[in-house]
């Protein structure tokens, strides 16, 4: 009994230890594994298309294709390419991608989903509509601290109508961006519950309490 708790208790231990989870180095060694064949051929073409696009450098490959965060409950591959018809869509968000960087509001590694075919999408709760399946759309995890949130919609309302920016929030820290409107919501996939909405009216009701 004692044996089995302190089995338990050294497994759930070890989830919580950044020394025991996967490696950057493990999802490498499975992105050279995929990459054979075909997807070699693929992925070299598709590698050349963002590089005459000058977004290359935005983000490592093997980030870009990351699948799906459910992509083992989906029984799915790790990495996925999009087909070459749809291999352009992606441009436009890359380069919102890059200056959002560039104000250290998301870090490129942190992306956690792209390119999603139809199965996949539906496998991982994707809107039928979703932009994932245009490849025009990346999803990402933010760090829990600091004012990102405030800063993203402020980037958002500034310069998204230009960038025709698409900004959704999964939670306050998983987010999803695409470039095929001007719009926002939330974990409803509605606009009143996005965030950069219900943080707005929050910001004016405290400005009304605080009003002399």
């Amino acid at each position: 009994m004692r044996q089995g708790l302190a089995g338990c208790l050294l497994a759930l231990s070890c989830l919580m230890l950044p020394a025991c989870q996967p490696s950057q180095a493990d999802e490498m060694q499975r992105f050279r594994a995929w990459r054979t064949g075909d997807n070699a051929t693929g992925s070299t073409r598709y590698q050349q298309l963002l590089d005459t696009h000058g977004v290359a450098g935005v983000m490592p490959l093997h980030v870009l294709l990351r699948s799906s965060r459910r992509w083992r409950s989906c029984s799915a591959s790790e990495f996925s390419l999009p087909p070459p018809h749809r291999q352009a869509a992606i441009v436009p968000t890359l380069r919102v991608v890059d200056r959002l960087q560039q104000l250290g509001i998301v870090r490129a590694d942190h992306a956690r989903s792209g390119y999603r075919d139809d199965a996949l999408n539906t496998c991982s709760g994707g809107s039928p509509r979703s932009r994932h399946v245009l490849n025009n759309a990346l999803d990402f995890d933010l760090p829990a601290d600091g004012d990102r949130v405030a800063q993203l919609c402020r980037f958002w309302r500034r310069q998204g109508p230009s960038l025709d920016m698409g900004l959704g929030f999964y939670t306050p820290t998983r987010i999803h961006i695409d470039t095929s409107g001007f719009r926002t919501w939330g974990r409803d996939h509605h606009r009143g519950t996005s965030l950069c909405v219900t943080g707005a009216q929050s910001d004016r009701r405290s400005s009304f309490t605080h009003t002399p």
